[in-house]
């Protein structure tokens, strides 16, 4: 026989199931006093599809619960990443917290709070017991969401957020070097937006799926537009002047997101052929003037807030995808009359991949296709330069760049 395993101790059990995140909800009810009733709970979850039932393990000591199991209905309101101060006055033992909770009476009366992520409105089924925990099963009456941003976790004794983007995102190292490797190119920046009076700045790509701007330059009556450090979504068909230059392993897995359509991959093949070929990518502003400019400005800033929920994500590129103007990969006939909307060329590195991008914006409209391609030999005269200081010297600013760039760049 074998010798029995020892008891788990209590500490030992914190210190490993405290390696697993989770999310983080507030059950509510109106208790028989008539007084909302409400407690954090940690261990939420679904138990059945049919019929539809819900699940919270409370302490058998809690006397919350107590009360609470005395309400004819709950509101589980799952919190959102910035309800970390909400939630923390939730589970102080203030008897009078809901007067510092905006909260309404749900449909079953039970107190639903405002800026939760969603309410799932339940009936009281049996509480089971389960150790020194009740398993308390709800039956699910009705339910909503409310807002498309990432929960509230609880890891490891501290609260925070979920990164839709995974392990591959980048962090501030990531994005601090990349800035460094970006000052290269602020001269020629800088000389582009007074000679052409327009924005000038220089992207660098943070991780797989986002860009950030890591310097500019206005010129004439170009305003800044985005933040430094702003992400920058890079997922089809966004995304195509950067890939164009990219490795061939980079851009097969950019294509990956396309989705299966063979056509469509084909049609992305073929775009991002063009704009190599040409040496750099323009897209026109959109016919239908300002107003989706300024829809398009605002799902920007939606989107670089970087709370979205997966779904709202793909919700959001696919809407820029149609509103954003096109990018246009045709030659610009010389008499024609365009309203340019920008112009990228890529900074190649020492192994032909791209390293930076330099974007032109804010440039006169309409404009001449002469007038463009002039613009653009001035766009790749300065990208030019900027290689030249990374292969004559400065490459120790690329070595040190960023790693996750350098990932996408080199895999």
């Amino acid at each position: 026989m074998t010798d029995p395993l020892p008891p788990i101790d209590s500490l030992r059990y914190r210190e490993v199931m405290g390696h697993y995140p989770t999310g983080v909800t507030v059950v509510t009810g109106i208790a028989d006093d008539d007084e909302p009733v409400g407690m954090v709970i940690g261990t939420f979850t679904s138990v059945s599809l049919d019929p539809p039932l819900v699940a919270f393990l409370p302490t058998r000591a809690s006397r919350r619960f107590a009360r609470l199991r005395t309400a004819r209905s709950f509101c589980i309101n799952v919190l959102a990443h910035d309800q970390v101060e909400l939630c923390r006055t939730m589970a102080s033992p203030a008897p009078d917290k809901f007067s510092n909770v905006e909260w309404t009476a749900s449909s079953t009366g039970a107190p639903a709070i405002a800026g939760a992520v969603a309410h799932v409105h339940c009936a009281p089924q049996q509480a089971i017991e389960a150790g020194d925990h009740f398993i308390q099963l709800c039956e699910v009456e009705s339910m909503e969401v409310h807002r498309q941003v990432t929960p509230l976790l609880f890891f490891q004794g501290g609260y925070g957020g979920f990164s839709p983007h995974g392990m591959t995102a980048g962090g501030d190292a990531d994005l601090i070097s990349g800035i460094r490797l970006a000052d290269l190119a602020r001269p020629q920046i800088e000389v582009l937006a007074h000679d052409l009076a327009c924005d000038a700045a220089v992207l660098v790509a943070v991780n797989e799926f986002e860009l950030t701007t890591a310097a500019t330059a206005h010129g004439g009556s170009a305003v800044m537009r985005e933040l430094l450090g702003e992400r920058l979504p890079m997922k089809p068909p966004l995304g195509e002047a950067y890939v164009a230059w990219a490795s061939d392993e980079a851009a097969a897995r950019w294509l990956t997101m396309v989705g299966k359509d063979p056509d469509q991959i084909e049609a992305h093949q073929q775009r991002l052929a063009a704009i190599r070929a040409r040496g750099y990518a323009a897209w026109q502003i959109a016919s239908s003037g300002s107003s989706d400019q300024a829809d398009v400005a605002a799902m920007m800033v939606e989107y670089a807030a970087g709370d979205l929920t997966p779904v709202r994500e793909r919700v959001l590129l696919a809407r820029m995808a149609e509103s954003m103007p096109s990018v246009d990969t045709a030659d610009f006939a010389d008499e024609q009359q365009y309203d340019i909307g920008g112009l990228m060329a890529p900074v190649l590195g020492k192994d032909g991949n791209v390293v930076l991008l330099l974007r032109l914006a804010q440039l006169p409209t309409p404009s001449s296709g002469e007038q463009i391609k002039r613009w653009a030999s001035d766009l790749r005269a300065a990208a030019a330069q900027v290689e030249a200081s990374l292969l004559a010297g400065a490459t120790a600013a690329w070595d040190e760049s960023a790693p996750a760039a350098r990932g996408l760049l080199q895999a």
